[in-house]
């Protein structure tokens, strides 16, 4: 599942909470996060927890741990893995910088192609 946009879990909350206890994976951006941090009176911007919340919610498919992947433009994209034994497991993946001449194309979803 990806969150998709902000508005998703502002203004579609009830209809993204049906589906949560089917994601295996829950994609999305640090302002898509921060979102449903609001949205879920999570109270909290801190990226670290508001992917350990989602985490850890209720899962119908128990044989598969449920992963959130937080990216943050050039800041590290976060994963957080939900363990067996009720704890989280964070993983950091460093995002390297790349001068505005190397990006060729954009599609407006907050990614980007690199130059051949």
């Amino acid at each position: 599942m990806n969150l998709s946009a902000p508005f998703i879990p502002q203004f579609f909350k009830d209809q993204l909470d049906q589906t949560a206890p089917y994601w295996d994976y829950l994609i999305g951006n640090e302002t898509e996060a921060l979102a449903y941090a609001e949205s879920h009176s999570l109270e909290t911007t801190d990226i670290k927890a508001i992917a350990k919340s989602i985490a850890d919610l209720p899962k119908k498919n128990t044989n598969r741990p449920r992963t959130v992947i937080i990216t943050q433009g050039i800041n590290p994209s976060i994963a957080a893995v939900a363990k067996e034994n009720g704890e989280v497991e964070f993983v950091e993946f460093p995002v390297h910088a790349i001068e505005s001449s190397q990006i060729c194309d954009t599609n407006g979803a907050g990614l980007a192609i690199l130059c051949t």
